[in-house]
Formats: C-alpha cells, sequence, structure tokens
C-alpha cells in the first residue's frame, strides 16, 4: 500500500482547531523540530533531536519533553513524496518513524509532503541575509525546514 499524504478535510479543520501542532522534519542524522501556536499563525524553529542508530530511548525522553513543554495537540511529519508514486529507502524509514510516534506517543500523526523542504530552508536562510556560519550550524536547517513544512500545512489548513 503507497503512503499518502493526510487529506486536508473540514473533519481535520475541526480536529486540530485551539491545538499546538509539532512538526518534524526526519533526517538520519537530525530531525527538525518546529511548534505552530493554538491559532495556528506563527511556525516557529524549536531546534533539532540527534538521530542516531541505538539512541532510540534517549530520542523517545527527548521528543516526550519536547511536546510536553509545548503542549502539543497533534504531530505533522515530513514525506519526501517522489512525482511517480515510488516508495524510496527513506519514505521507508521515516514511515517506520511514524510509526514509533503512533506506537509511542498519544498525539495524532498526521503525513504532509515534504519534498525539497531542506533546499528551500536553505534559500529562505540565505535570503534572510544569515551569514553562512549561522546557516552552517548543526541542525539549523532541519529545524526551519520543519518551520517551513509546518507553514505549508497551516497554510492549506487555513
Amino acid at each position: 500500500m503507497t503512503i499518502q499524504p493526510t487529506p486536508i478535510t473540514n473533519d481535520l479543520r475541526a480536529a486540530l482547531r485551539g491545538k499546538r501542532i509539532g512538526a518534524l522534519d526526519y533526517g538520519q542524522k537530525r530531525i527538525g523540530f518546529a511548534v505552530a501556536d493554538e491559532l495556528h499563525i506563527l511556525a516557529s524553529p524549536r531546534g533539532f533531536f540527534a538521530n542516531v542508530n541505538g539512541n532510540a530511548e534517549v530520542l523517545k525522553s527527548e521528543l516526550e519533553r519536547a511536546f510536553d513543554r509545548e503542549r502539543l495537540g497533534a504531530l505533522i511529519v515530513g514525506m519526501p513524496f517522489q512525482h511517480d508514486d515510488t516508495e524510496t529507502p527513506m519514505m521507508q524509514e521515516i514511515r517506520g518513524f511514524i510509526r514509533f510516534l503512533e506506537e509511542t506517543f498519544s498525539l495524532p500523526v498526521y503525513i504532509v509532503d515534504e519534498a525539497y523542504s531542506s533546499r528551500e530552508a536553505m534559500r529562505t536562510m540565505i535570503h534572510s541575509g544569515k551569514k553562512k556560519r549561522h546557516r552552517a550550524e548543526k541542525g539549523r536547517a532541519d529545524e526551519v525546514a520543519a518551520a517551513l513544512i509546518l507553514r505549508e500545512f497551516l497554510r492549506e489548513l487555513s
């Protein structure tokens, strides 16, 4: 079965109304994190989580603390969908991450298309005048990519 983005429906809009939404941009080294306020106006970068083999318990603990601190009511996870509907190894890895989230946390998880978000994050940082040293900091592009994914989701949601 091919994985698909979560469709934006009136039921989804009603389910998310008044809830803070967290966005995760999954990467093999880092997972970018961003949060939207209850009114779904702002998508703010909130850092990243290290994603290293063998650190599942540490990652679980860090995610749990962040989700509680941010008082999240839902999560979105970016998936780099292909134009020809093929499923890449990265998509399969993200599918496993989504399963982990669903089995571990009591938050609804929605899938959104995030193709090219990392490239767009770098372009956004350049256009905003961020110095090369700032853009090169570990995790900076990951958290901005998560915020861009979330911003696009909020735009479609409104």
